[in-house]
């Protein structure tokens, strides 16, 4: 089998595999944090506290779709809105206990599902697994550099 036909294959299975491994974990988050809830909790466990505007330019939604989002995040207790102490016209999200406990649940049953999805692989295909995704991030990161 040449090159080109064992790459298109590869192609054709990495996304068949993403799109389906993408649906297991929304389908884990759709049930705790509907529509972009879920992107939102993601980023201020990801990177931190955020403004709302940096929340809406990284998910590229409006600043009106993060203040519904985000008000009912508030209003059941994983995120809390915190003033910026040096200017207390900035309001910040960040992550409270509640939001953080819950993730971690969730994150949880997330890898139980992939240990159920990749259980056939031996420590060597692990091992060749996190070898390949490491060099493509590398190559990803490389390319948005130039």
């Amino acid at each position: 089998m040449g090159r080109q036909k064992l790459f298109l294959d590869f192609e054709r299975l990495f996304w068949q595999l993403s799109i389906k491994m993408e649906h297991q974990w929304r389908d884990i988050y759709r049930q705790t944090f509907p529509g972009s809830q879920s992107h939102i909790m993601y980023l201020l466990e990801q990177r931190g506290p955020k403004k709302m505007s940096e929340l809406a330019d990284s998910l590229h939604v409006t600043a009106g779709a993060i203040t519904t989002a985000s008000d009912q995040l508030i209003k059941q207790g994983y995120i809390a809105r915190t003033r910026d102490e040096k200017d207390r016209r900035i309001v910040y999200l960040k992550l409270t206990e509640k939001g953080r406990e819950t993730l971690s649940k969730l994150q949880n049953e997330g890898r139980k599902m992939m240990k159920l999805v990749f259980r056939d692989l031996s420590d060597s295909d692990l091992k060749m697994m996190n070898t390949i995704y490491k060099q493509a991030t590398i190559n990803i990161d490389s390319m948005q550099k130039e």
